[in-house]
């Protein structure tokens, strides 16, 4: 998905270690949001909050948060439920190319 939305290789590859990656130090602060969230709530503390104000307009830390906290909701959703992630097994066309996804029959 990173691909498609115009991520570079070197992003992609870098996301595993995201403070060594080619990313810009506002793409960091944002990457260490997302970790501090995934950790515990209590760890966007005044202080972390006061930095990512820094750099983050009010609506861009409230989309940040909200986004990184619908992925944990949408992985324990998932997990919790048991529900299969395997994807759809059909080819479809998208903006022209073809695209490879599995079918999941329930």
């Amino acid at each position: 998905m990173a691909k498609q939305k115009g991520a570079t290789p070197g992003q992609i590859d870098g996301l595993t270690d995201y403070e060594r990656g080619p990313f810009s130090e506002r793409e960091k602060l944002g990457f260490r949001c997302a970790d501090r969230l995934h950790r515990s709530p209590y760890e966007i503390d005044d202080e972390f909050y006061a930095s990512l104000r820094t750099v983050f307009s009010e609506p861009e830390i409230i989309e940040l948060v909200a986004t990184s906290a619908a992925w944990e909701f949408l992985t324990r959703f998932v997990d919790a439920l048991r529900i299969p992630t395997t994807p759809l097994s059909e080819t479809r066309t998208t903006k022209g190319s073809a695209a490879k996804v599995e079918k999941v029959d329930f």
